[in-house]
């Protein structure tokens, strides 16, 4: 690959900054934009196995689905013909795990900050159906303003694909791997949780909970050991943030967050006043530490081929083809369940009915509808305002539930994109009364207001624009509403109003349109004025006006003109 310089003919290579298993990451110019970008090619070597390009393929369709402030952007991805690629946002500051390396623990409020972002970024994954199963310092990269972005979701589960090897549950760092899929489990959810929750831990600690000489014994402490308590590290965290880091990382999955979300709603709030006095959290079920090492030794540990011995052990020969025999018929039945659950093989079972998904979650209903043999369409799922139904909820299927298909039929879904408002019709009302109500009931909505003349009353709304009135909006996500309304009165403030008495200079003022208070001022504060014209002056005589006369003013609501007047 050094001898490689042009990938495309487009993506001139500058210099290797990574290295993994699969791939090769360079710094690249994309030639054609004319900007820095980060391209990852897979290594000459992996083009033919067909296990590792579909890995590959795997993580660009996986990043390519997610559009994300805190996911690294793809912008392209393709095959040269030669090398297999995928180009993206180029990032040139540290991974996590370096920056914690070079600055040990984080103080806990910048600690939180990171994790609301990881968070939002996972669960913008999940809403996508794709799990990540390699969350870790590691592949989390901090931008110079203090922004992350999560990278590498070559491991990633979407689109149904199903395990490619039986070591593929656990090519996840061992450090943060889940204990259940340790155990052999699928990867789902939960195990990503858990995986962001020892991010978490590492942050506010400066290492990782669990070490050891291998990846058994770092997997079984996992399993057996109880989590270490931040609060031991550093007493000033807050139990409120310990209590995060316990419920994401709980053993049992019961008592781990049912969903990101939620687990970003108590790092929103975990800092509040409110939460000064948390105790620390008590599960309501019992932690499954159980397993043996030598279980956990041939789910990690792959094997190795051996040299074979001569030996006139007939007893042993035997033994090993007994054994072999029976790995040999084991595996047979594993694929062959795969096939059948897949819908490869049907016997008999061509025809399925399409099982009621409706308020499921888009993960939920993709395992049970992958059980019965149907494909779940995850490119094609379509998103919708509804009343009353939370975001991300499937509200309806295509074809109808109960309905009965062919196995390894295509089944499309609505998913709920959050419960709408309906926008009020504010023509004909007071635009600051109008601007006061949606910045307090909306803070996402941006109010722009545009004044025209017109006859009507000053700061009368004439037009709504944006979002109209009767127009269903999400409140929780940014938009503009525009209103044009009359132009206040606008007027110069005259000269003759220096030297009238208080009635007439409010009066000639009201003639104007313009509003005005009164203020005393007293000899002292008359500099511009010699003492013959301070003595010609009557008590009560205005004298001055802020903005001062000659000036333009605009009549706003619950805005005056200030008369001083003179005061002996």
């Amino acid at each position: 690959m050094s001898k490689v310089t042009m990938i495309a003919n487009r993506y001139l290579l500058v210099k290797h900054i990574g290295k993994g298993g699969m791939a090769d990451v360079y710094v690249a110019v994309d030639t054609i934009l004319n900007r820095e970008v980060a391209i990852k090619i897979l290594k000459g070597e992996l083009s033919s196995d067909p296990v590792a390009l579909e890995r590959f393929k795997r993580e660009a369709q996986a990043s390519t689905r997610l559009s994300h402030p805190n996911i690294v952007d793809i912008y392209d991805v393709g095959d040269d013909g030669v090398n297999h690629y995928i180009v993206m946002e180029y990032i040139k500051g540290p991974t996590l795990k370096q920056l914690i390396q070079k600055r040990g623990a984080l103080y806990y409020p910048e600690a939180v900050s990171v994790m609301k972002q990881l968070c939002s970024a996972i669960m913008e994954s999940h809403r996508n159906g794709i799990i990540h199963r390699d969350i870790k310092s590691q592949n989390i990269l901090v931008k110079d303003d203090g922004t992350v972005k999560i990278v590498d979701f070559g491991i990633a589960l979407a689109n149904n694909a199903m395990q490619i090897t039986s070591q593929d549950n656990v090519l996840g760092s061992v450090h943060y791997i889940a204990p259940e899929v340790a155990k052999g489990a699928t990867a789902n959810m939960a195990s990503d949780i858990y995986s962001l929750g020892i991010v978490f831990y590492e942050l506010l600690c400066g290492d990782v909970p669990f070490k050891g000489d291998n990846a058994v014994q770092i997997v079984m402490q996992s399993i057996k050991k109880p989590l270490p308590y931040v609060k031991n590290f550093d007493k000033k965290i807050p139990q409120s943030v310990e209590n995060i880091i316990l419920k994401a990382t709980a053993k049992n999955v019961k008592n781990r967050y049912t969903n990101v979300a939620d687990m970003l709603e108590d790092l929103n709030n975990c800092l509040s006043e409110k939460h000064k006095d948390d105790e620390r959290i008590v599960f309501d079920y019992p932690e499954d530490l159980s397993l043996k090492e030598s279980d956990i030794n041939k789910k990690i540990t792959k094997d190795k081929p051996k040299k074979i011995k001569k030996s006139n052990d007939k007893k042993r020969d035997t033994f090993t083809i007994i054994y072999i025999s029976i790995v040999a018929i084991v595996t047979a039945i594993i694929v062959f369940i795969i096939l059948y659950l897949g819908g490869v093989i049907s016997f008999g079972r061509s025809v399925v009915t399409v099982p009621n998904i409706i308020d499921m979650r888009v993960l939920e209903a993709n395992e049970l509808l992958d059980q019965e043999g149907l494909i779940l369409d995850l490119d094609d799922i379509e998103r919708v305002l509804t009343e009353d139904t939370e975001e991300g909820a499937i509200i309806a299927v295509e074809p109808e539930v109960g309905t009965e298909v062919e196995v390894g039929s295509t089944v499309k879904i609505t998913v709920s994109d959050g419960i709408y408002e309906v926008m009020d019709d504010y023509v004909g009302r007071n635009f600051e009364d109008a601007r006061a109500i949606i910045n307090h009931d909306y803070p996402n909505i941006r109010v722009v207001g545009e004044a025209i003349v017109s006859d009507a009353e000053a700061g009368t709304i004439l037009e709504q624009s944006g979002i109209e009135a009767g127009v269903q909006f999400d409140p929780s996500r940014q938009a503009t509403i525009t209103f044009t309304y009359s132009a206040y009165v606008s007027e110069i403030i005259p000269l003759e109003i220096i030297g009238m008495s208080q009635e007439e200079a409010q009066a000639t003022l009201r003639e104007l349109g313009i509003e005005s208070v009164l203020q005393p001022i007293g000899e002292d504060e008359l500099d511009e004025y010699d003492a013959s014209e301070i003595d010609d002056l009557e008590t009560g005589t205005i004298v001055r006006t802020d903005p001062s006369v000659g000036t333009s003013y605009m009549q706003m609501k619950d805005t005056f003109v200030t008369l001083y007047y003179l005061e002996r």
